[in-house]
């Protein structure tokens, strides 16, 4: 019987094409968000510079004694790359069939990247760090805890850099990341010790600036030319599929189009961390 073949997600053809993107835009590897101190002005021209320090943060953070490392959600393999360029030992996990296979073209033969979710993933190996980089947000919380002591040598770490929603701020115009007061409540459950909880939220919002002027500057005057176009070559056809469509096309319009997408909006609704724990043996 042929294998059922898995269904692209809508998130994972975003980062595909959001990568394409930076990189042909940016000359940038990485997907995450940059890390911008006050001194480096928020322009396209330093976005690459701004994902630079935010890689090097990480790999400041590491414990001494840490060699092996399970980089989870590696996306395209940069900071999987700048870590085995460290003298690390690294696994990726990737569910993502495009990202998998850009991550490996990008470390090659040197670094095995494990096409399955983390919730799946098995291994006989014990490693001394789980590394979560901006994919912690789309992990089962309580699944995380029980695999990363699953996974985990004794006295391992796992390491968190990642946003989560600020108390009482579950509705607003950026989406997404778990609820920081339930992340703590499971944390207590679990034999984790805190080491590091470094609040870089205001570093990390000023990317938003830097999409939110793109989509204003180009987004939202494509948007309304293809409309336009449409309607002008098409106005029944084009009258028809806006009403099926009202709410997706308003949905789309206010997430990426309303201007709302700012440094403060993210500021007010998410705080982003750089954690660090350790697991009691």
């Amino acid at each position: 019987m042929a294998r059922r073949k898995r269904a692209m997600d809508s998130r994972e053809v975003g980062l595909v094409m959001g990568l394409a993107a930076g990189k042909y835009l940016f000359d940038a590897d990485d997907l995450h968000y940059g890390l911008w101190p006050a001194e480096l002005e928020v322009s396209h021209a330093n976005l690459k510079q701004a994902q630079n320090l935010h890689s090097e943060l990480i790999i400041s953070s590491i414990p001494a004694d840490v060699k092996t490392i399970l980089d989870v959600g590696c996306g395209a393999g940069a900071l999987a790359k700048r870590l085995l360029a460290k003298g690390f030992q690294v696994e990726g996990v990737s569910p993502s069939g495009p990202l998998t296979e850009k991550a490996r073209e990008t470390v090659g033969p040197g670094c095995t990247i494990h096409a399955t979710k983390f919730e799946d993933f098995a291994s006989d190996r014990k490693f001394d760090l789980i590394l979560f980089s901006e994919s912690y947000q789309y992990i089962n919380l309580r699944r995380s805890f029980e695999q990363a002591r699953a996974l985990l040598r004794p006295n391992g770490y796992m390491m968190i850099c990642d946003f989560f929603r600020r108390p009482h701020m579950d509705r607003g115009p950026i989406r997404g990341g778990h609820r920081w007061e339930l992340f703590e409540e499971i944390l207590g459950q679990h034999p984790f010790t805190p080491l590091l909880d470094r609040d870089i939220t205001e570093e990390t919002s000023r990317n938003y600036d830097l999409v939110n002027d793109l989509l204003q500057k180009v987004g939202v005057p494509g948007w309304e030319l293809g409309f336009r176009y449409l309607n002008a070559n098409y106005p029944r056809l084009t009258r028809v599929g806006k009403w099926l469509f009202r709410k997706r096309i308003a949905k789309l319009e206010r997430k990426y189009f309303s201007g709302q997408r700012t440094a403060q909006t993210f500021m007010t609704y998410k705080t982003y961390r750089l954690l660090l724990y350790q697991l009691h043996s």
